[in-house]
Parts: C-alpha cells; structure tokens; sequence
C-alpha cells in the first residue's frame, strides 16, 4: 500500500495520540472509555508514523505530497540532450 497521509496530517495524528495516551495516565479514565482511548491513541500512532491509513484507502483520500518531475529551463524551452 502506498503512503496516502501527508507530513502536516502525520504530525496531528501523532500529537493527538501522545495527547489521549497521556489522558489515560494523567486522567482517572478507567474501564471502557480508557480502553476505546487507548485504541484510538495506538491506531492513530501507528498510522502517522507508518504514514498509511486503511480508512483513507477506503474512501479515496491522499494527503500526501505527490512528487514532482523535475525539469530544467530547456527542457521546458523544447530543448532535449
């Protein structure tokens, strides 16, 4: 699978799961909620740092930067070597 989540969507997603793992330890959160917490942190970690997110694949979404070709000022004037 190609890398679909772009460098600005990677770092949110990486912050916002130190934020929610640090919420289970800081915060009494227990039970459920700390487990649906926890899972979220961890899926949005390994995606941002993975840079691949299988909801993104699924609905057509690419945040990543595409390359782009690189061309000289005489390739664009019709000169080729």
């Amino acid at each position: 699978m190609l890398k679909n989540v772009g460098p600005e969507d990677r770092l949110v997603r990486v912050v916002v799961a130190l934020v929610l793992a640090a919420l289970i330890y800081l915060v009494p959160i227990t039970g459920t909620a700390a487990l649906l917490t926890g899972l979220v942190a961890a899926v949005l970690l390994v995606t941002g740092l993975l840079a691949r997110c299988p909801a993104y694949k699924l609905i057509g979404v690419d945040t990543s930067i595409q390359e782009q070709p690189y061309s000289t000022t005489d390739e664009r004037a019709g000169f080729r070597n």
